[in-house]
């Protein structure tokens, strides 16, 4: 009976854990909102990139298989000079994830390319993002 009772008890919340799968852009208008409105247990990850860094390019390429492999993590990416970051930041800090939940902030992994590169695998990313505490470990 117990061992139903626990079963039962992780069906209900994984229904109640909300799944996304794919990437989403948001805009300076959205980003707030999406963050502060997300569920309690839902990890928002945002991507923050520009265009012309080509590592930016680069881990862009990555972010629908991320979201697809990661369902359970609501995947956003966003361009620096939308969200009216410095110049300074866009400089020296991107590629930039940070995630977020319940509304604050969980982890910054800034500038990614001191870590791991302007062109690593997607595998060498993901084990980034999840030893700097973006994405959870599967």
């Amino acid at each position: 009976m117990e061992a139903y009772r626990a079963k039962r008890m992780m069906d209900m919340k994984e229904k109640a854990t909300p799944t996304f799968g794919v990437i989403r852009e948001l805009s300076d208008k959205d980003y707030c909102d999406t963050i502060d409105n997300a569920h309690s247990t839902t990890d928002v990850v945002v991507y923050i990139y520009e265009d012309h860094i080509a590592a930016c390019k680069t881990y862009m390429e990555y972010l629908p298989r991320i979201a697809a492999e990661f369902p359970k993590c609501m995947i956003c990416y966003i361009r620096a000079s939308r969200a009216r970051m410095s110049a300074n930041f866009i400089q020296r800090g991107l590629p930039c994830f940070i995630a977020y939940r319940g509304g604050d902030v969980k982890k910054a992994w800034v500038n990614i390319r001191d870590t791991i590169g302007d062109d690593a695998e997607y595998d060498v990313l993901v084990e980034g993002m999840q030893d700097n505490s973006v994405l959870p470990y599967n």
